[in-house]
């Protein structure tokens, strides 16, 4: 197993937060657990859609799928605008690009319809919204940016997941939601501020409990899975200046998680090296 290279991120815009993964460590090759879920030659790939895709992790697990063998259903707000995953496109004939803003619902009923009757072996709702320190810190608390992180983080993975449901039950799949070692009570200690961000995974680890109730008996498993501290856009925007995974180290990370994953499993938080975390 080869050890996870991690960057040093330097945004200086805020004190730092506390380190939330070390010495992580990952493949970046496909492991047989993957090759195991992956389509044979003789069968059809299975398919993939992923929210958020224009780049950061989402970019990344597009990428990652794509080389394996899916069918990549690679969604994003402004597909004309995303140049490095349209650029993935041309080389992946695999990889097919999708208008979806996951807070609207009109985008979200219309995915739905296209995709109608196609089995989804694994949802991944990626998308999602940070914030910086400032508007999240007491004092300077931006309701209206309130509002879009919980449109963003909570209710558009729960409506795209009530809407896809019936597909991944076809496959027998995986519906994955990306939340965050910030969401737990246990971890918070003395950090500070990130107020809206913080809420709204802790609102997503409890809709995905209770979606994994409802899902479970239709074979559907429910997954929460913590991308680690990764060095993305998001990231360097909230203050963060500790160190960080790379987006394609954080991907191959989850992508195990998830390849390794069954319906038995309890549904509770996983970090990117494998460790629940404490609520």
């Amino acid at each position: 197993m080869k050890r996870l290279r991690r960057k040093t991120v330097r945004a200086g815009l805020a004190a730092p937060l506390p380190v939330m993964v070390l010495g992580l460590v990952f493949s970046l090759a496909g492991t047989a657990a993957a090759e195991q879920e992956a389509a044979s030659a003789d069968s059809a790939p299975p398919t993939v859609l992923i929210t958020g895709t224009s780049r950061g992790i989402g970019l990344a697990f597009a990428e990652w799928y794509a080389e394996q063998g899916w069918n990549v259903v690679a969604t994003c707000r402004t597909p004309e605008r995303a140049d490095d995953l349209n650029a993935l496109a041309a080389e992946y004939a695999n990889l097919s690009v999708e208008l979806l803003d996951v807070t609207r619902e009109d985008h979200i009923r219309a995915l739905a319809d296209r995709h109608a009757g196609q089995p989804i072996d694994l949802l991944i709702n990626n998308a999602a919204i940070l914030g910086t320190l400032p508007e999240q810190s007491l004092g300077g608390l931006d309701y209206d940016r309130f509002e879009q992180t919980m449109a963003v983080n909570v209710y558009a993975p729960l409506r795209l997941s009530e809407a896809l449901a019936d597909n991944v039950e076809a496959a027998g799949g995986k519906i994955v939601a990306i939340t965050s070692g910030v969401a737990s009570l246990t971890l918070m200690g003395r950090m500070r501020g990130l107020y809206f961000y913080r809420m709204s995974k802790s609102a997503l680890n409890m809709g995905w409990r209770a979606l994994r109730t409802d899902l479970k008996p239709r074979g559907v498993a429910v997954l929460l899975i913590s991308p680690g501290m990764v060095d993305t856009r998001l990231l360097r925007e909230s203050g963060y200046t500790g160190e960080a995974l790379t987006t394609e180290e954080s991907a191959a990370g989850m992508a195990e998680i998830i390849a390794d994953a069954t319906l038995d499993d309890p549904g509770l938080p996983i970090n990117v090296d494998g460790r629940v975390l404490p609520w």
